[in-house]
């Protein structure tokens, strides 16, 4: 049985709806979106409606309907009026984020959306993909010029020291490529 004798209290949505000043069909989207729920017993309690609703609306369509409360309709005279069990609160803790701190969060995220398009434009970002086929290809130069090296300048210290040049060079050669392989395990890391 639904107790809604209380002040500030109504049995059925269609009163509810009449009294925060919204339509049945938007308090009933209310309530299947978890915004709104009624009271343990099936009644709903007026204030508590009309400030869930002003919380988890959007501040930029809010109607004067969440501003003044309308004046209750006078009630039929009931018998003893029942008290509900104390219960906990009907909205899961989830659905009582605001509609403030989603549109925040969704202000900021769209911000940082900008701001990295924006670097992109301007060179600041690149992409990762590229950045290291760049630095893979930059090292094999590297690596082929160092190893072109000892061919050379060989002849020429060798001439300088007085000794073979072939020697020289295939002894230049050997030592850069175990230098080399000492080194093969050098990764470019980009977090």
């Amino acid at each position: 049985m639904i107790a809604a004798a209380q002040p500030g209290r109504v049995a059925s949505q269609r009163e509810l709806a009449r009294r925060v000043g919204i339509s049945h069909t938007a308090l009933q989207k209310a309530q299947r979106s978890g915004r709104i729920a009624p009271e343990p017993d099936g009644a709903w309690d007026v204030a508590k409606v009309r400030a869930r609703l002003a919380e988890s609306s959007d501040p930029t369509r809010k109607t004067a309907a969440f501003a003044a409360p309308l004046p209750p309709r006078p009630a039929a005279p009931a018998a003893a009026p029942l008290t509900p069990p104390a219960a906990a609160d009907p909205l899961p803790r989830a659905a009582q984020n605001t509609f403030h701190d989603a549109r925040t969060a969704n202000e900021v995220l769209k911000a940082q959306e900008r701001r990295l398009r924006l670097d992109e434009r301007k060179g600041r970002l690149v992409d990762k993909a590229r950045a290291l086929l760049l630095v893979h290809r930059l090292a094999k130069e590297e690596r082929d010029a160092i190893l072109a090296w000892p061919a050379r300048v060989a002849a020429e210290m060798a001439a300088e020291l007085g000794v073979d040049a072939h020697r020289l060079q295939t002894m230049m050669d050997t030592r850069l490529r175990e230098h080399l392989a000492a080194r093969h395990d050098v990764r470019v890391s980009v977090g």
